[in-house]
């Protein structure tokens, strides 16, 4: 079996499961793995801690040092001597700039020759495969190279961001054999920066189905508070302000329900104001951080997930959201705002609600009706997890993934 070498800004990180899942999936292949990062991190910062020692990760990991000196006339002195090393390589034809082709290619040739023995190299967000694709483009390297896009790697705000972009990437999509996006939503970003559509494939994210399961059929409490939980950054595109204001339109009218956030960053403390002044300290609960074990566990004592995910004031959403498919998968309906690549995560109608974005009394709407039809919830909790098992299964992201890294 081909040496594939996963291309990450960080490994680990935390919010990233699924770079881990990947990985994981491709070990299980049978396949040999190596992590390329930009920046190694630490097993606390993963929230996977027991798969990363598991399938020793951090150990087939290499950081990325192109060794470049710190002084100018250094830095051309050693260049030059490098230069002349690779000079066939050096010499070609390749769309980038002198000044990056003197001062910094001759350092990446020095650094990926250690790396011609890799057959595959799968690019986890674009920007990291730029120097990849120049070293292949020159013919240092004869790998296959896989792009997989994940959202923020192709977003641009303005006809100048796109622009940038097109430029960045001019070289990358043409030496990459696929390049890969999750959803037919980021599908269409991505073929705007100028990728060409024979190349592009849709593989959505995928998860652990046997990991992500319950083993009883969920029923909506007959006394007691229905528990509706989210899992995320505390950032703004997650939208989690939205969600609070639902839950407050429930508690005026009565309605018994607690919602649980789980995850940490830089809006706590605006959302625990939020949740204050809206006097819900006894209905909504910030836990903080949590590994896959306690979410899995989350997941499976709670009823309804609540994503809530929106257009952020950069005009950034999200491509996919990989935590609906884990919940999902443990049977929660899912009730979403309809943005970006959200509606390609659920069945609207079937596994969950598709609710217009930002409009709070929809979103309120929308769980109250599931709690006010214990049936209608019942059978939709059995379909989410058929759903996610039918779609988002790692068995079959790698099997879409092993066509495209033999074919």
């Amino acid at each position: 079996m081909k040496t594939i070498c996963f291309v990450v800004p960080q490994f680990p990180t935390v919010s990233q499961t699924f770079i881990v899942n990947q990985i994981v999936a491709a070990k299980k292949q049978g396949y040999a793995v190596c992590v390329l990062a930009s920046k190694l991190g630490t097993l606390e910062q993963s929230s996977q801690g027991k798969l990363l020692e598991q399938y020793q990760l951090l150990k087939d990991t290499i950081v990325i040092d192109y060794q470049i000196p710190k002084t100018k006339l250094k830095q051309l002195m050693v260049g030059l001597g490098l230069i002349l090393k690779y000079f066939k390589f050096w010499i070609q034809p390749v769309p980038v700039t002198i000044k990056h082709r003197v001062l910094n290619w001759p350092f990446l040739l020095q650094f990926y020759a250690q790396l011609k023995h890799i057959e595959v190299f799968h690019v986890q967000f674009a920007l990291g495969g730029v120097a990849i694709a120049e070293m292949k483009a020159n013919g240092l390297l004869k790998a296959k190279l896989i792009t997989t896009f994940h959202g923020h790697d192709a977003h641009f705000q303005n006809k100048n961001v796109l622009q940038h972009l097109q430029n960045n990437y001019k070289v990358l999509f043409k030496a990459s054999n696929y390049v890969t996006v999750n959803t037919p939503f980021l599908e269409a970003q991505v073929l705007e920066l100028g990728c060409k559509q024979e190349t592009l494939k849709v593989v959505p994210m995928a998860i652990d189905v046997a990991y992500f399961k319950s083993d009883i059929i969920k029923e909506l409490p007959s006394q007691g508070d229905v528990k509706l939980i989210s899992v995320g950054r505390l950032i703004e595109i997650k939208g989690f302000a939205y969600a609070i204001e639902a839950i407050k339109l429930l508690i005026d009218k009565g309605v018994y329900v607690h919602y649980t956030i789980v995850g940490e960053g830089e809006l706590y403390k605006s959302l625990q104001d939020q949740i204050e002044v809206l006097e819900l300290n006894n209905h909504v609960t910030l836990v903080g951080k949590k590994n896959q074990e306690e979410i899995r566990s989350a997941l499976h004592s709670h009823h309804i997930y609540l994503m809530s995910s929106v257009t952020n004031s950069k005009g950034r959403c999200e491509t996919q959201g990989l935590v609906t498919a884990e919940a999902q998968a443990m049977g929660l309906p899912v009730v979403a705002f309809n943005n970006g690549g959200i509606p390609y995560t659920i069945r609207d109608g079937e596994t969950g609600v598709l609710v217009p974005e930002k409009d709070v009394t929809s979103y309120a709407n929308a769980i109250l009706e599931l709690i006010n039809h214990p049936k209608r919830y019942q059978n939709m909790s059995q379909q989410a997890r058929e759903f996610a098992v039918n779609n988002f299964s790692n068995q079959l992201m790698m099997e879409r993934f092993s066509a495209l890294y033999e074919n």
